[in-house]
């Protein structure tokens, strides 16, 4: 198998090396008890790991199994050889980002935050518990959106549509 992502590793195993080392490995996968998370999906074996459908996929950044992972690093603690796979997959995540191939959750969360600051809807029910609790109200926070501006993510996620073929 080839791996079809760029992927610079800084280690002494060398770009390349560290890579098919990742896909032909999976201890990050089969762990018993300590393993990714994702890996309990029926879709995946022991010997068809969930790192290994993401890097080998034909087309990484189109693979609507990349937003499955949760960063939970699990697979970087585990990994003996240091490889780090959700580097691979966050940089998928990235790239298919930038290709318009988030899923519409993914999009709707990050249009929340970019748009509010807040990751959850302020609702006139927390309005009344904050209340309740004598907490101030809460404000649209302008900081977070201003950042977001500034560094286009705010346009690119507000304009975003999915592209995946499913």
């Amino acid at each position: 198998m080839v791996l079809n992502i760029p992927y610079i590793h800084r280690s002494l195993l060398g770009p390349i090396e560290a890579s098919e080392i990742c896909l032909k490995c999976g201890v990050c996968c089969v762990l018993d008890g300590y393993s990714c998370p994702v890996q309990y999906d029926a879709q995946f074996k022991p010997t068809y790991t969930y790192v290994y459908d993401c890097l080998g996929a034909e087309t990484p950044s189109r693979n609507p199994n990349i937003w499955q992972c949760v960063s939970c690093h699990k697979c970087e603690e585990t990994c003996p050889y240091e490889v780090k796979p959700i580097q691979f997959i966050e940089d998928m995540k990235q790239q298919a980002f930038r290709e318009g191939l988030a899923p519409e959750s993914i999009l709707a969360e990050m249009k929340q935050v970019v748009t509010t600051g807040y990751a959850f809807p302020i609702t006139s029910n927390t309005a009344k518990q904050r209340e309740a609790l004598n907490l101030e109200p809460l404000k649209v926070n302008t900081s977070l959106i201003n950042l977001a501006t500034k560094l286009g993510v705010k346009s690119q996620i507000m304009g975003a549509e999915t592209n995946y073929e499913i």
